[in-house]
């Protein structure tokens, strides 16, 4: 794939799972043509890329619209979520590397000061900074097949966007969930990591469905 093709993707591809684009967004070639300046023949791969993931779905007549999660959808994703990231979460705290617990709090310490500041979009860059935390403990694991399976589930849209439906005080409950999780990796404690990633999880689906 050429290079501006895969920045196109990558871009719609974050909008969509960091809710910056929410689910039944229309998405028309002629306007992304003309956000991107690139053509349609590519615009038209990216498109059925994305539909290929389940991020859009193509609706004849209609055209192309960013995909509804039903109830039904986000909790099973919750469910095989939880299982994975908590397996993943004991894992890490035997197999993670003094480098990745470095950048597990910086990551940490970037989201709260950006929840702290409140800018423009601050959501949305949470949102994609918890990303890369649940990818790394994913990558802690030290286990690629483990990773490949969880990496998909990780960015399911409905799921990745919840810091846009969060109250301030979940938000806040969130972040510290993330503090909680990473001192039991840091102090190789199997038991709590997997504990605390599954709670964190599945207390962060509740809040989500509550508000939506």
């Amino acid at each position: 794939m050429d290079t501006q093709r895969q920045d196109v993707l990558e871009d719609l591809r974050a909008k969509i799972t960091t809710g910056k684009l929410p689910p039944g967004s229309h998405l028309t070639e002629r306007g992304l043509c003309a956000e991107y300046a690139i053509s349609r023949t590519p615009i038209r791969t990216v498109l059925r890329e994305l539909a290929a993931e389940g991020l859009v779905v193509v609706s004849p007549n209609r055209g192309v619209f960013v995909a509804e999660w039903t109830t039904t959808d986000a909790a099973e994703v919750m469910s095989i979520r939880a299982l994975l990231e908590a397996h993943a979460a004991g894992l890490a705290a035997h197999s993670r590397s003094d480098s990745q617990l470095e950048e597990l709090n910086r990551l940490c310490d970037r989201m709260e000061e950006i929840a702290r500041e409140q800018k423009d979009g601050y959501r949305a860059e949470i949102a994609e900074l918890n990303h890369e935390l649940h990818l790394l403990i994913l990558e802690s694991a030290a286990s690629p097949r483990l990773f490949n399976i969880a990496k998909d589930l990780a960015l399911a849209p409905l799921m990745s966007g919840s810091f846009q439906y969060y109250s301030p005080d979940e938000l806040h409950r969130s972040l510290q969930d993330h503090r909680l999780i990473v001192d039991a990796i840091t102090h190789r404690d199997e038991h709590r990591a997997r504990a605390l990633m599954e709670g964190h999880l599945r207390t962060s689906y509740a809040a989500l469905t509550r508000r939506r």
